[in-house]
């Protein structure tokens, strides 16, 4: 089992937005889970997610479209387990017609987490 961890800062002021970590298990499944320091209020068809590796990891969306405030969001990762030293990327879409548009909240570097 592996366990990562990283430390998401906004690339332009390196302030801490949240912290990434995730759960690997042996059979290559990975959980991931993002806390948000401070919350971020999504509202429409808005979205945040976590990039690294191949692809999307995992996301979040407003609730029914209405103002959703998030703390955190947590899921399995679409891409499977990151290894140590993977950079990560927090974003933000508007989503529906602009939902190619990403704007990069933070960016981090997974490291095994030693308990």
């Amino acid at each position: 089992m592996f366990r990562g961890k990283a430390e998401l800062r906004n690339p332009e002021t390196n302030d801490r937005v949240g912290t990434f970590t995730e759960t690997c298990e042996d059979d290559g499944t990975s959980h991931a889970r993002v806390v948000l320091e401070p919350p971020i209020t999504l509202s429409g068809t808005a979205n945040l997610a976590i990039f690294g590796g191949p692809g999307p990891v995992i996301g979040v969306a407003a609730e029914n479209g209405g103002p959703t405030e998030i703390r955190e969001f947590h899921g399995k990762s679409g891409v499977g387990c990151l290894p140590e030293n993977t950079e990560i990327s927090l974003t933000r879409s508007p989503g529906g017609d602009l939902s190619t548009l990403l704007v990069v909240l933070g960016k981090g570097t997974i490291h095994r987490e030693h308990h």
